[in-house]
């Protein structure tokens, strides 16, 4: 699936690319055996430009989120619960 979004995420549509970026984050900071891959292919897409319309909103830069997750030692811990 990695490859499939590295291939295909700049030309998806705009919910599409927002999903394919938010997997290769969950992919790279919760599954430590596809951390190095996960890495690899967010630096290859690089920023993700989805238009939100007039909001706030913003696309996380995968790489970087990635990044921050190593940093900090949370790499394959999941959180105990979801607040929405």
């Amino acid at each position: 699936m990695l490859e499939k979004v590295e291939q295909t995420i700049h030309n998806a549509k705009n919910g599409v690319r927002y999903t394919m970026n938010n997997f290769v984050i969950a992919t790279g900071t919760y599954y430590p055996p596809l951390l190095q891959k996960a890495e690899a292919v967010a630096k290859k897409i690089g920023t993700v430009y989805v238009d939100m319309g007039d909001t706030a909103c913003k696309v996380p830069v995968a790489s970087s989120y990635i990044e921050k997750a190593v940093q900090m030692g949370r790499v394959g811990k999941k959180r105990k619960r979801a607040i929405c």
